[in-house]
């Protein structure tokens, strides 16, 4: 929706789509004979053989010499390890930020809690005509002075708070969990939890505001999306009347697509229970 069409730039690689279909179909079927992949896919016999030619002599296929029938190799699975669950998230949620732009002009992060910072995976700041700042992708927010990370602490449970403080502190060396930042947060938080949306005013730069909402998949957190804006444009409570329904929506339809996907039981974050 964001990103521009590029079937007019570039023309489409049929013999990479054919290794790709063989891959699929073999990840469905097993063991399966030259014969038979090309019944199934459709590709002519010996295009099936220059391709599983290929494929084995490049370790993603092995060929079994009693039979010659095919298989596909562990080097497939390195691949698909090789795909994280925020750079999955990160492309379902793409679209649905790329309509929140066109809906409130201001741009929007998706951003998680890794390593000890909140990290920003999507931005629509490098298509926003309100934003100066183009490269946010790959950006750490500060986790308390962020709406990013205030969203995201309002919604995990107490012992994930907590131990998201302590990881935090461990790697930035700020002092989190003393007793006046403490009270500061809690008081952060209660107010987020109250207005639905967490806020924040020259948190991260002088001149920025923004709003923000937790996005879970299931009984877990995974992050935040927010709606940044010049703190001259309108203070949080405004954007908040103008934009919290647009926000709340993107995140709705986020959380649905999600649910499904099978992200690891792991990611995330438990959520509190109300």
């Amino acid at each position: 929706m964001i990103e521009q069409d590029q079937e007019s730039i570039y023309p489409r690689v049929r013999a990479l789509e054919r290794g790709l279909e063989l891959i699929r179909v073999l990840g469905e079927t097993g063991w399966t004979s030259p014969g038979e992949l090309a019944k199934r896919t459709g590709i002519h016999r010996a295009t099936v053989y220059r391709l599983l030619h290929t494929l084995e002599a490049n370790g993603y296929v092995h060929c079994r010499p009693g039979d010659s029938h095919y298989c596909l190799t562990t080097r497939i699975r390195s691949i698909a390890d090789g795909v994280k669950d925020e750079d999955w998230i990160a492309q379902v949620i793409s679209p649905y930020l790329g309509r929140l732009l066109s809906q409130v002009q201001w741009p929007s992060d998706f951003a998680t809690f890794t390593g000890g910072h909140i990290v920003i995976q999507e931005s629509t700041h490098r298509f926003s005509p309100m934003s100066v700042n183009r490269g946010m992708i790959g950006k750490a927010r500060p986790l308390l002075h962020s709406a990013l990370g205030i969203a995201i602490l309002s919604m995990v449970s107490d012992d994930s708070r907590q131990r998201i403080l302590n990881l935090t502190e461990l790697v930035t060396n700020e002092p989190l969990t003393q007793e006046d930042h403490y009270a500061q947060l809690m008081q952060s938080i209660q107010i987020a939890r109250a207005r639905g949306y967490a806020e924040s005013a020259g948190g991260t730069e002088p001149n920025i505001s923004a709003i923000a909402s937790p996005v879970c998949w299931r009984n877990r957190v995974v992050g935040a999306i927010n709606i940044m804006f010049f703190r001259r444009a309108m203070t949080p409570i405004k954007a908040a009347e103008r934009y919290l329904g647009y926000l709340h929506e993107c995140v709705r339809d986020i959380e649905r697509e999600l649910h499904d996907l099978p992200l690891g039981e792991n990611y995330g974050w438990p959520r509190r229970r109300d």
